[in-house]
This record gives structure tokens, C-alpha cells and sequence, in this order.
């Protein structure tokens, strides 16, 4: 009965979980208090998804794998700079730093987010990838508590428990790797997020705007260049990078030895978007403020 009392576009999003199997309940407002009793009473149908997780702390996460530790210990180097163009023949043979540093390279991974497509430029590789730029607001003290991430696709954002406080966030905005944020982006998530949970208090807060890699299918690209032989791509996660990152991880690290990865990634490759593919164009409706 649950599911007949869904929007349409909610219909949907419940047909994909069923077709790939991901487990998922349609609840009512009883239950939806029972799990959360400080959620408003207007919500009064939700979508449970019993495994979905969210990560507390990503930065602790960091620190507890000791990546860079590890790949020190294997006799790797790191090296800090911000990295403006290549020397290149057929294949890759420097990586030019804007402090004027080169560092001979004979592989590079270009996976620097939102600003891998200056650097495809940079490599006469251009892709179409864009920037989703995202707003969120950290309380630190929230006045509630949270055992669950609830997203509100309606309202378009998202509330969830961090190691310090809650989060609040959502938005897309395409506005470029340069222009100034739009703070109004986060004050409008958090007016949303007190509809929600009117017992919200917001003090000890923080807002922050981040930028979200995104090509338009959808779809990453985890490819060697189609130009430069040497030089590899990791980028386009959207809104799904941290989610991704071990696998993308793995399937690069084949790539890059020349083994065979456990996938097919010709649909991932750099150049499908070139004349002869299919046209793709980003469309976002303007929010109203």
C-alpha cells in the first residue's frame, strides 16, 4: 500500500532499487518515529535502506589506513605542489609544477577531481567534465540527536551524524571552479533541515562548498588517454567519489600494470564522448531562493 502513495519520480527510484537488489522497506509514520522520534510529522512515508552506511569521519579514516605511510615504507615519495602542464612526446616525460619544478615521470594518473579537465587540457585531451559544486553546513551543537543519514529528495539535501555534531547538505550549482560561493545555498539546506527536524538548534556552525566532479552520463572515467601514452584518468565520480575510491583504486591499479581488471571498462573510456558518440548536455533547474 505504501508504495501506491509515491510520487512518481519516488516510484522510480524504488523499481531501481528492486531490479538490482538492493534491500529496502516503504514505511509509514509509526515506524518512521519509532526510528527517529524527532523527525517532523510531515514526513509520513520514507524508504528505509537497512544497509546503507555513511562514513563518521573521513579524515580519521585517513589516518587510520596510514596510506601515505605505506607508500613511503614501499619506497614511494611525495611530492607537494600544484601541477600546471606536462612535457610530453608520444608519450608523458615530466609533470611541470607552477613553482617551476619538473618531475620526470614516465606514468601519470590524473585524478584531481573537478580540476582533472584543465589538466586533460593541459594534455590537448579535452573531456566534458563539469563541476556540481556542493554546500554544507557542520553544527557541532545540534540540539538533537541522529541515529540515521535522511535524505529528503523533495528538498533536495540531506541530514547526517558526523564524530562531531550533524551535517546538512545538498544543492548543485554550476557555477565554475572559479566564481565565489553562494553562501545562501547552505542557509537555504539548513531552513530545510529545521522543516525536518524542528527541534534543530544550529549553534557552533561552519559552512563549506566543495566541488563535485561530474561528466554528463554520469559515468567516471577510469581509462589510459586515447593520446599520450603513459598517462591515465580517474575522474567524474560526481557525487560518489568517496564511495568509489576503493574500487576505482583496484581497476586503475590493473590498468596501469597491464593487468586484466575484473570489469569491462570500454564504457568508461576517455574518448566516448568524441564526434561519431552520443551528444550528452547538463541540465539544472535554477533553485529559487
Amino acid at each position: 500500500m505504501g508504495q501506491r502513495l509515491l510520487a512518481g519520480a519516488d516510484r522510480d527510484h524504488i523499481e531501481a532499487l528492486e531490479r538490482f537488489g538492493f534491500a529496502h522497506e516503504v514505511i509509514g509514520r509509526q515506524a518512521i518515529r519509532a526510528l527517529e522520534p524527532e523527525l517532523s510529522d510531515r514526513i509520513g512515508l520514507a524508504v528505509l535502506l537497512p544497509q546503507n552506511r555513511s562514513m563518521m569521519d573521513p579524515y580519521r579514516l585517513v589516518l587510520a589506513l596510514a596510506l601515505a605511510d605505506r607508500f613511503a615504507a614501499l619506497g614511494g615519495q611525495i611530492e607537494r605542489g600544484e601541477a600546471v602542464g606536462f612535457t610530453r612526446t608520444d608519450a608523458i616525460r615530466e609533470v611541470v609544477l607552477r613553482d617551476g619544478r619538473r618531475l620526470p615521470a614516465d606514468q601519470v594518473v590524473i585524478c584531481a577531481g573537478a580540476f582533472s579537465a584543465r589538466l586533460a587540457k593541459a594534455l590537448n585531451e579535452p573531456i566534458p567534465l563539469e563541476t556540481e559544486r556542493g554546500y554544507h553546513t557542520q553544527i557541532m551543537a545540534p540540539g538533537i540527536t541522529l541515529k540515521h543519514s535522511l535524505i529528503w529528495p523533495a528538498r533536495s539535501f540531506m541530514i547526517t551524524p558526523t564524530g562531531g555534531g550533524i551535517r546538512v547538505g545538498g544543492t548543485v550549482e554550476m557555477a565554475g571552479l572559479d566564481a565565489a560561493p553562494d553562501w545562501r545555498r547552505a542557509k537555504v539546506t539548513l531552513r530545510h533541515a529545521r522543516e525536518a527536524r524542528p527541534n534543530l538548534e544550529p549553534q557552533q556552525i561552519s559552512e563549506w562548498m566543495g566541488h563535485r566532479p561530474a561528466l554528463p552520463d554520469t559515468l567516471p572515467i577510469l581509462s589510459p588517454s586515447a593520446r599520450t601514452r603513459g598517462v591515465f584518468y580517474a575522474t567524474g565520480h560526481g557525487h560518489l567519489g568517496l564511495t568509489h575510491a576503493a574500487t576505482t583504486a583496484r581497476l586503475m591499479g590493473d590498468l596501469i600494470t597491464g593487468a586484466r581488471p575484473p570489469i569491462d571498462l570500454h564504457p568508461y573510456r576517455i574518448n566516448r564522448f568524441q564526434s561519431g558518440s552520443r551528444s550528452f548536455a547538463f541540465t539544472r533547474p535554477t533553485p529559487t531562493f
